[in-house]
């Protein structure tokens, strides 16, 4: 190395808040020091409260939540269920041997036979809904 060569390092967490206020500064300049009005509409997007589908609804008590909240909820949910798919596909064949282990059992057959039956049987008393609940209890098979 030459006497004159200097070699410096500067952190991610030193150099990212500079950039950024910079990119800030830049966008705002650009916009015509409109710096209040956009942060009155992201104080606003942040604050406004929407109901379930993120509209604001004309009654109250369906505004609910605020509309940040609501998105972050929504990406969380999103993030969950595509984990637990990707969780229910990897044990697939884990649950399909269990399934088959536990409708191989006269008690399984049987519950399974009476949550079909009782859940057609509730079809005609309320033509609006119908539900099946199955409940296995994994464990040492009898038998």
């Amino acid at each position: 190395m030459d006497d004159k060569d200097v070699s410096l390092t500067i952190s991610k967490e030193v150099v990212t808040p500079i950039v950024e206020a910079k990119i800030k500064s830049a966008v705002m300049e650009a916009m015509g020091g409109k710096e209040d009005v956009l942060e009155m509409i992201m104080d606003h997007l942040m604050k406004t409260k929407v109901d379930k589908n993120g509209n604001v609804s004309s009654y109250d008590s369906d505004n609910k939540y605020t509309f940040i909240d609501l998105t972050l909820m929504k990406q969380l949910e999103e993030a969950v269920k595509e984990e637990l798919q990707r969780q229910i596909i990897a044990a697939s064949s884990v649950i399909k041997k269990a399934l088959i282990a536990k409708l191989r059992t006269q008690k399984g057959a049987s519950a399974v036979a009476k949550a079909l039956l009782d859940s057609l049987l509730g079809c005609f008393e309320n033509a609006w809904r119908t539900d099946m609940t199955f409940n296995f209890k994994l464990g040492e098979q009898k038998g």
